[in-house]
Order: C-alpha cells, then sequence, then structure tokens
C-alpha cells in the first residue's frame, strides 16, 4: 500500500518500482485499468492521478503514463487537472490538496501558471459553497486559501482576480484579506486603494493590524469626508491601543 503523498513524491526510479509491482490483466477500458491500480496501491482514483501528475518525475516516464492508459503524459494533466479542479475534499482530501501545492512551484510545465489553475479550482467551490452550508467545506476552504498563500501560488492577476466585490463574502468567510497581506501577495496601499475592497473591510485591516500605520495614514489623509476620515482613524487606534 502508497501513501498519496509517497506517489507524489516518489523519484524517478521509485515510481518504475511502484508500477512494476502492479498487475493488471489486458482491459479495454482504461477507467477500469487505473481503477485497478488504485485499489492495488491503496488510493483513490484521483488520487492516483494527482499523485503521479503533479509528481516531477511522471514526465520523464511515458511507461508510467502508458500503464494509466494514457497515450503521453498530456493525456494524464488533463486527466489531472479535472480531478484537481472538480473534487471537493470527497476522494481528494484537504491534506492532499494542500500537499499538492506544496509541490506546484517546483514543477517544470511549459506555459504553465499554476495560479490559472487553483483559481478555476476555487471557483468550482465556491459555486458549491454558495449552495449549502456545510462546515467540513467551509473548514477545507479556509485551509486551503491559506496554502495557496504560503506556498507562493498567488499571482499578480490572481489576487486582483480575488479582489473584486464577488468574492467580498467568501474573503471574508476565509479571512483572505488578512493573509494576502500577511503574505505579501498585495502591497498594503495596493489594498486599501482597490475599488472591489469595501470601506469595512479597509477599516477591518486596519483594526486587525495587518495594515502599517504610516501607510494606513497616508490613505487616511487622501478621504476626502471628514466622516469617513474618523471612521478610519478609530479602526487605525484601536489597532495601535
Amino acid at each position: 500500500m502508497y501513501s498519496f503523498e509517497m506517489l507524489l513524491r516518489s523519484s524517478s526510479d521509485e515510481l518504475l518500482a511502484i508500477f512494476a509491482a502492479t498487475r493488471v490483466g489486458p482491459l479495454d477500458d482504461d477507467d477500469a485499468r487505473r481503477e485497478q491500480i488504485a485499489q492495488q496501491l491503496g488510493v483513490r482514483v484521483p488520487q492516483l492521478l494527482c499523485g503521479i501528475g503533479f509528481n516531477a518525475a511522471a514526465p520523464s516516464q511515458p511507461n508510467v503514463c502508458r500503464a494509466l492508459g494514457f497515450g503521453d503524459f498530456q493525456g494524464l494533466v488533463s486527466a489531472r487537472n479535472y480531478a484537481f479542479i472538480h473534487d471537493v475534499y470527497g476522494l481528494l482530501s484537504i491534506n492532499n490538496v494542500i500537499d499538492i501545492y506544496s509541490v506546484l512551484q517546483r514543477l517544470e510545465e511549459p506555459g504553465v501558471d499554476w495560479s490559472d489553475l487553483v483559481l478555476t479550482r476555487m471557483n468550482n467551490i465556491e459555486s458549491q459553497l454558495e449552495e449549502t452550508i456545510n462546515p467540513i467545506l467551509i473548514g477545507g476552504y479556509k485551509l486551503e486559501i491559506r496554502a495557496i498563500y504560503e506556498n507562493g501560488l498567488a499571482s499578480s492577476e490572481f489576487v486582483q482576480g480575488r479582489l473584486t466585490p464577488n468574492h467580498a463574502v467568501m474573503r471574508d468567510v476565509a479571512n483572505e484579506n488578512a493573509i494576502m497581506l500577511e503574505r505579501g501577495a498585495i502591497e498594503p496601499l495596493a489594498f486599501l486603494q482597490c475599488d472591489g475592497v469595501s470601506v469595512d473591510e479597509k477599516r477591518r485591516a486596519m483594526f486587525r493590524g495587518v495594515i502599517p500605520p504610516a501607510v494606513a495614514d497616508h490613505y487616511i489623509r487622501q478621504i476626502e469626508s471628514a466622516d469617513e476620515q474618523r471612521l478610519f482613524r478609530e479602526a487605525l487606534s484601536g489597532s495601535t491601543s
């Protein structure tokens, strides 16, 4: 039996040894082939696809791809991406997803922007969150958002896409504003000047101390409304008191 992490991090030689130990009869159905291999290795099919598909050694092992029923690595990539995007803590656990995020930046796939793949997955998860209140789903989502930023997967385009009014509720659920500021994914002044971020969100960021006081003061001085300035000053003083 093999763990998901072992499949994800195995060396080229180790991958060959893993598949050499599997025994699959002649099958015309590639899905059935993958199911048999997954059972023999002690994982689920999405774990198999993502564990091997996100393994840095997989592109150099065409025999492994063929063993899984794919003509080449790109066939595995398509199946891998579909499984990664559409499985929401069902057959891929949140720990599996976090493990994937920990290796993405070390993978070399020409022309691939990992933040695009991650954003597509986030959109799918959020569409499900909007349909039902599921504590397990919400808990996994919050951990996943943090992992994205901690592993440097939030490009500037990703961050700008997240900082729109459409994502305001989900940003609040995951405490995403604070995370992106803490991890340096956006400059504090750029965050305060972002039109997609509400006044309340900006005030909360000041109150929580994730905006440097000097930056907050500079921003407040540019505000024309005296009442609005007062509210921001109160939030800022609350963070430093």
